[in-house]
């Protein structure tokens, strides 16, 4: 009885108190920061596509956020596949998108002055007047939507996809131009393209319309 009182006690759980926390690990959601959560939730979240492998995730002990895929959580999407190189990327269906504003500028223009030829014909020759019509706005807005839903189809299948991505392909066609050059770590040659597009093709139209 003695020797058990006088006994030490047993040394604390020195790994024990080195693991780390349960609820420990943060990420960014469209430019917010979350948590702290588990390493659990983050897999959830994974799993439901709410975040991906290259979410940034963040934890202390770390000295700066890294990729999901980078940090100790790397485990979690190691049976994904990394996204492929972007030299293997096709740029074609961007491309078209970015000059899509400058073809439909001329097209109209041509509708325009086809118009204007008519009206002065048809005074001079006494007959009604019937001018043509240019495309409907639905016809422009249908093709941007569907260049970006088939260039954002490209990048889910090369690993670069995301909901964001997806969201603005179909809808805002400019600001997919730059977020895609962003993400594939490219100059936004295309989104810049897409702007000079626009605006000659707007000046194209004025200047005939005029």
């Amino acid at each position: 009885m003695t020797e058990e009182l006088s006994a030490p006690p047993p040394l604390p759980d020195l790994g024990a108190a080195n693991q780390p926390a349960p609820n420990e690990w943060y990420y960014v959601v469209n430019g917010a920061r979350r948590g702290p959560t588990t390493a659990q939730t983050v897999k959830d979240l994974l799993n439901k596509k709410q975040i991906e492998a290259d979410t940034q995730v963040w934890r202390k002990g770390m000295p700066e956020w890294k990729p999901l895929r980078e940090s100790d959580l790397r485990d979690l999407v190691a049976t994904e596949p990394p996204a492929i190189s972007t030299k293997h990327i096709g740029n074609g269906y961007v491309w078209t998108l970015a000059l899509l504003p400058l073809v439909i500028g001329v097209i109209e223009a041509v509708v325009s002055a086809s118009n204007q030829e008519a009206a002065v014909r048809s005074l001079s020759l006494g007959f009604p007047y019937h001018p043509s019509r240019g495309l409907p706005f639905q016809v422009p807005l249908a093709i941007n939507a569907l260049l970006g839903w088939l260039d954002d189809r490209r990048l889910q299948q090369a690993g670069y996809g995301s909901r964001t991505t997806r969201v603005t392909a179909v809808l805002l066609a400019p600001v997919y131009l730059f977020l895609r050059a962003k993400r594939l770590k490219q100059s936004p040659y295309y989104a810049v393209a897409w702007i000079i597009s626009m605006i000659a093709g707007f000046l194209i139209y004025a200047s005939v319309e005029g």
